[in-house]
């Protein structure tokens, strides 16, 4: 990985936070100059304007024969209480006048700790006292706009909030935008190498973290890219190799296929002619797996399969006879079981079959001689069942759960026969999925030996033998 350039994360966050902490600072200088403005248009009295107010009024109040409410200055309330704290008159509350009572009797601090608490001003007159109240806060001269308003400083206060809160929302969208916009080339990135799309060149950012994660990114895709046309190139060589040897096997095939012709032209017995036809069937189909697997090489993508209905127990008729001659290839008994089919299946015979003879090839080579196979085909009400088992050794536990799998071989499973290389059982899985059904691997228990009428020799019973079971659907999928 190179030298990795570009801006701290940290710098790129702490710019945000400056952008905020300016936005606010100039709200407070623009907030403060507007209240000097307003006390300079004179909208507004000063905050000792009312206590200023109240002072000035005391001799005028004490020294009046009757206190009436043109004597109590503006911005302030009263109360005219008898030497005993009663009440005699005044626009206080009933608790306002009370608490101003307790603060001419040192029974309450006069003001508050809090923004807007009431001060009380005693003023002594003859036989009663009259008690004002007023505020230390700036209020408007109009009464209408103290009538609606909150005070200046109350709403300033609101405007700065509100302001604040603006200034933050508009710093996290712009914070959104920038930062989404410098992840973009992490995600395009991203998306491209899962896509595998390898052929592009990655676009660095500011912020130093997002171009380390890039430039590791940026090597991933490199290795990737390296690591798939090397693949590419094996696979090329691979199917050429293939295809080479696909063509090569033609023609000893046509040679077989010619001297069992020649074969069949002379005098034979039936037990030999048995054994010609057997040969000329085998061969043929040999050809057509050699001609399969060029196809395949040339269109470098999954058998080709051209599906129709067929006749079930027409299938299972060739079907049945290509399997005899196999088990008697391997000295095995061929045990067939089939109930009557009321449809049609589905499916590529030729392919279908080659799947079935997997699996008999499979079964044939691990039963022991004098063994028996058995062929179950029956129709539930969605699907063709069919069943091969046998009295072989069965699969192990991880053969069950991976003898599906491509190039799988498990020393101790049917499947380490050097014949195989992993693939019968794959190439069963393949076909049956392409026809839309499904492979089922398991080991005959005595139960099912017993109810199918399996013979069992030697050890066999300890493991049980191998029970494989496909099912086809009886319908096609897009009718």
């Amino acid at each position: 990985m190179g030298r990795v350039t570009g801006r701290s994360i940290g710098l790129f966050f702490l710019k945000y936070f400056l952008y905020i902490f300016m936005g606010i600072v100039l709200t407070v200088l623009a907030l403060v100059c507007v209240f000097i403005m307003l006390l300079a248009s004179n909208l507004v009295y000063p905050a000792d304007y009312a206590e200023d107010q109240a002072r000035s009024a005391v001799e005028r109040i004490q020294t009046a024969e009757r206190l009436t409410e043109e004597l109590i200055p503006d911005l302030c309330r009263y109360t005219v209480f008898d030497k005993d704290g009663r009440v005699l008159s005044g626009d206080m509350g009933e608790k306002e006048a009370a608490q101003a009572w307790d603060v001419v009797n040192g029974k309450r601090f006069n003001g508050g700790s809090y923004f807007g608490a009431p001060y009380y001003l005693e003023i002594p007159r003859e036989a009663e006292c009259c008690v004002l109240r007023y505020q230390l806060i700036v209020q408007y001269r109009s009464a209408v706009l103290r009538k609606y308003l909150p005070s200046p400083e109350v709403l300033l206060l609101v405007v700065f909030l509100v302001m604040v809160l603006m200034i933050i929302l508009s710093v996290a969208v712009r914070f959104h935008v920038t930062v989404r916009r410098q992840l973009s080339p992490l995600a395009a990135a991203a998306d491209r190498i899962q896509n595998q799309d390898l052929d592009f060149t990655i676009s660095y950012g500011p912020v130093k973290e997002i171009n380390s994660i890039l430039a590791a990114m940026d090597e991933m895709r490199m290795a990737l890219k390296e690591s798939l046309e090397k693949q590419w190139r094996m696979e090329q060589t691979k199917n050429e190799q293939m295809s080479a040897l696909a063509h090569d096997l033609k023609t000893p095939l046509t040679l077989v296929r010619g001297n069992t012709e020649l074969l069949d032209d002379t005098e034979t017995t039936e037990e030999q002619r048995s054994y010609i036809d057997c040969i000329m069937d085998s061969t043929l189909q040999m050809q057509d797996y050699v001609q399969m697997m060029i196809e395949v090489i040339r269109s470098s993508v999954s058998m080709p399969v051209d599906r129709h209905y067929k006749d079930v127990t027409d299938f299972l008729e060739e079907l049945k006879r290509q399997a005899d001659s196999l088990c008697a290839v391997h000295h095995v008994k061929l045990q067939w079981k089939c109930s009557d089919f009321t449809e049609k299946i589905y499916a590529q015979p030729a392919l279908l079959a080659r799947a079935f003879m997997n699996i008999f090839s499979n079964a044939a080579e691990h039963t022991p001689d004098g063994g028996t196979i058995l062929f179950e085909g029956r129709q539930d009400e969605t699907h063709f069942v069919f069943t091969i088992s046998d009295t072989g050794s069965g699969f192990t536990e991880s053969a069950l759960a991976h003898a599906k799998e491509q190039f799988y071989m498990d020393d101790d499973s049917r499947h380490a026969a050097g014949s195989h290389y992993g693939m019968g059982l794959y190439i069963v899985d393949t076909i049956v999925k392409q026809h839309d059904g499904i492979v089922l691997l398991e080991n005959v228990t005595a139960s099912s030996e017993e109810e199918s009428g399996l013979t069992v020799q030697g050890n066999a019973r300890m493991r049980g033998g191998a029970k494989v079971t496909v099912k086809i659907p009886r319908s096609h999928p897009g009718t």
